[in-house]
């Protein structure tokens, strides 16, 4: 294609002769937006001050003599001296949020039989949020507790090895030279775990006061539990921002995707431990042996995708369970796809997604890829391993599931659409917010939910328990 006339005119302009333009005529001569006496360029427009480059559109338009920091256009400099000052100073000490009523002590002997290794899998993360990770867990960590901090670098040209070391002698480092996926990078770590419980850590988190005994108590109380701290926000524009959440549950969307959900149980704030119907799966706490005997995970599912749901129906559909502890508090620095440091292929996802149905949703296998189509004709490879592991663990099934855990996911069954496709499934309304698969006007009502809750807590209790059955080989780990 030729050149357009802009670019033709360069040589002429700039080059002719070998003549130097002084940069401001040859800004002026290709177009480019000009800088008044007080004015700052923020990349392609110029503004009074950099507070004023964004214009509403946020991050995008702070450029040029400007850069994004804490969730405001500052003027470079000044965010790359506190950039520095991040990296130089200490870690962003966080709120006390914890509701009322968490005990002000642990009866630590309760935990004599249990040491803690923390694994933590990381790629591409800054060192100021990998510090700030690890100085919070020092800070709020009992030492006693800890057997190891095992961090999994998942192919980094710097594996951190000797900074992360020089924080605690309780660092090991795992280097992976090249990437293998956060799934494969866990597994690494627990098979070098010597601990008996695993707490799963992300290397973008500030632990809170008290935030590990909460946890460790729900697993003697039951050691088949996967205990999860409630998770508050750290915003991805300020690393030293904290925001307290309100109670919510994990659930899963028909085509897999993780969604949060405040259906009516929750709404009201207390220090008890509440169940879930699913696992963020990045942040949690579960008794090594309970993990290695629900084979997790599937070793097929390359990269990132799914390993929260693998470990949603291992761990409830198998005998266990999972829960929200509330007096455990961690604040995550949520990211979205713009901001994550590393590229996720959104097929793989989808492949790995596509393993997981044709194991753990075969019966109700047609809604699944009525939500994801382009599931269909996708390779599956290995996978008799994993009906052969799944017949050995002789774990409940989805009905079972659906009946008991997911009140929503049952409700939704006969309500569900796609936005983006057409015939029957085509989505006839807006879309719920956060959601993919659920019109606003289909969400479960709160009234129905809460109905349908306190029959299925009636029938556990007149049975002994939501997993009665099972009730005697609890305490076999």
């Amino acid at each position: 294609a030729a050149p357009g006339p802009r670019a033709a005119a360069l040589p002429a302009l700039a080059l002719q002769r070998h003549r130097l333009w002084p940069l401001p005529l040859l800004l002026l001569a290709l177009g480019a937006p000009q800088r008044g006496a007080a004015e700052v360029l923020c990349g392609g427009h110029s503004a009074d001050a950099c507070a004023g480059c964004p214009q509403g559109n946020g991050q995008p338009w702070c450029n040029g003599d400007c850069a994004w920091n804490r969730g405001k256009c500052v003027l470079r400099e000044d965010a790359e001296e506190e950039e520095q000052a991040e990296v130089d100073g200490p870690f962003p000490f966080p709120p006390d949020t914890r509701p009322k009523g968490c005990p002000k002590e642990y009866d630590e002997a309760q935990f004599k039989d249990l040491k803690v290794s923390v694994v933590l899998p990381w790629l591409k993360e800054k060192w100021v949020h990998l510090r700030g990770t690890m100085e919070a867990l020092l800070h709020f960590t009992p030492d006693h507790l800890i057997e190891e901090y095992i961090f999994v670098s998942d192919g980094n040209s710097d594996t951190k090895e000797k900074e992360l070391k020089a924080l605690s002698s309780k660092v090991k480092v795992i280097a992976l030279p090249t990437r293998q996926g956060l799934i494969r990078a866990k597994m690494r770590g627990v098979e070098e775990a010597k601990g008996s419980v695993i707490v799963f850590m992300e290397g973008h988190c500030i632990v809170n006061k008290d935030w590990l005994q909460p946890l460790l108590h729900r697993i003697v109380l039951d050691p088949k539990a996967l205990a999860m701290p409630a998770l508050d926000i750290i915003p991805q524009e300020n690393w030293h921002d904290y925001h307290k959440t309100p109670p919510i549950i994990w659930r899963y969307e028909w085509n897999m995707n993780l969604v949060t959900s405040s259906p009516g149980h929750t709404s009201r704030e207390s220090p008890e431990a509440y169940l879930t119907p699913g696992t963020s799966g990045g942040i949690f706490a579960i008794k090594r042996e309970w993990f290695l005997y629900l084979g997790l995970f599937d070793v097929g599912m390359l990269e990132w995708g799914g390993d929260h749901f693998e470990l949603t129906m291992k761990v409830w559909r198998c005998g266990g369970l999972i829960e929200i502890v509330p007096c455990s508090r961690i604040g995550h620095l949520f990211r979205d796809p713009e901001h994550r440091p590393y590229p996720v292929e959104v097929n793989q996802v989808v492949a790995n997604y596509n393993r997981l149905a044709n194991i753990w949703l075969k019966d109700h296998l047609e809604y699944f890829y009525r939500m994801k189509p382009e599931a269909r004709g996708m390779p599956l490879e290995g996978m008799e391993a994993l009906h052969e592991h799944h017949a050995e663990l002789q774990c409940k099934n989805m009905t079972w599931y659906l009946d008991n855990i997911d009140h929503e996911m049952k409700y939704e069954m006969d309500k569900i659409c796609h936005p983006f496709v057409n015939g029957k499934d085509k989505c006839k309304g807006e879309l719920a917010p956060g959601r993919f698969t659920i019109t606003r006007k289909s969400q479960m009502p709160m009234d129905v939910y809460i109905r349908t809750r306190a029959e299925v807590e009636a029938g556990w209790n007149e049975s002994g328990g939501v997993h009665a059955d099972l009730k005697k080989d609890r305490s076999e780990l």
